[in-house]
C-alpha cells in the first residue's frame, strides 16, 4: 500500500469544511490517514483507536464527505482529489462491491445511478442525512440556550446565536464554557456596579474569553488558607 496521503486546501480549506466541530474535523483527516489505495476505510477502528463519536461520523456523512455502504465500510468522497498516488505502489482495494457502486465525476465519489442498489443506497442515506442536518441544528439550539441561560449580561442575543451556528461547540466545549461563567461570576470585575464591567456575550464568545487563566477571590483565599495549613504543619514537625 502506497505510504504517501495528502489533503486538498480546495476540500478541507473551504468556509463548509471549517465551520465543522473540531473533532469532526480531526476524524475527517485520521480517516484519510487510515484509508486505504482508493479512500475506503473501516469506520469502528478509528472510533475504538480514537474516540469519535457517532455523530462526527454522522455529520461527515450528511455533509457528503463520507459515503457509508450497507457493510459498515465507508469512503472518503474527495479521496482523488486529495491525493495522487503513484499507479506503481498503489494496492487495490478489499472493497471491490462497494467500489462498483460508485463512478467519479470530476475527481469525486458518487453513487452510481445506473446501479440499481447503488440509486436505492442513496434513496435509504438521503432520508437520513436530512434527519442528521435537522438534529445537529436542534443541537445547536439547545447549545445556545444553556449559554445564554447561565451568561448575566442579556444583549446582543442574535449575534450570539450566529455565534453558535458557525462555530459549532460540542459538549465537551460547552461545558468548559459554563463552568468559566461561573468562575467569572465570582471575580470583582463581574459582581462590581451590579455588572457594568460584564462584557457583552458576544465578545465574550469572539475572544474566546473561556480561555482566561484567572482567580477568583474564593480561589485565592482557599489557595492562601493551604498555604499557612502546610506552613502551620511544616513548623509543628520542626518543634
Amino acid at each position: 500500500m502506497a505510504q504517501k496521503r495528502m489533503f486538498d486546501k480546495k476540500v478541507v480549506g473551504t468556509d463548509k469544511f471549517m465551520d465543522l466541530p473540531n473533532s469532526t474535523k480531526a476524524l475527517y483527516f485520521m480517516a484519510g490517514m487510515d484509508a486505504d489505495d482508493k479512500g475506503f476505510f473501516q469506520p469502528r477502528k478509528l472510533q475504538r483507536m480514537c474516540g469519535f463519536s457517532d455523530d462526527d461520523f454522522k455529520l461527515l456523512i450528511a455533509k457528503s464527505y463520507f459515503i457509508l455502504f450497507e457493510s459498515g465500510v465507508m469512503v472518503v468522497t474527495d479521496w482523488n482529489k486529495n491525493n495522487w498516488l503513484d499507479s506503481r505502489r498503489i494496492t487495490e482495494t478489499e472493497y471491490i462491491d462497494e467500489l462498483n457502486l460508485l463512478k467519479l465525476i470530476n475527481q469525486k465519489y458518487e453513487y452510481n445511478l445506473e446501479n440499481t442498489s447503488a440509486k436505492q443506497m442513496l434513496s435509504q442515506y438521503s432520508i437520513v442525512e436530512n434527519s442528521i442536518v435537522e438534529n445537529s441544528i436542534d443541537i445547536i439550539n439547545a447549545h445556545f440556550e444553556e449559554f445564554w441561560k447561565a451568561y448575566p449580561k442579556k444583549v446582543s442575543k442574535q449575534k450570539c446565536i450566529k455565534w453558535f451556528e458557525k462555530n459549532k461547540p460540542d459538549d465537551e466545549l460547552l461545558k468548559i464554557m459554563l463552568k468559566q461563567i461561573e468562575r467569572f461570576k465570582q471575580t470583582k470585575e463581574w459582581q462590581k456596579d451590579k455588572g457594568q464591567f460584564i462584557p457583552y456575550p458576544d465578545t465574550w464568545l469572539r475572544n474566546r474569553r473561556w480561555e482566561d487563566e484567572f482567580e477568583t477571590e474564593k480561589e485565592s483565599e482557599d489557595a492562601m488558607i493551604k498555604r499557612l495549613e502546610a506552613k502551620y504543619e511544616n513548623d509543628s514537625s520542626r518543634n
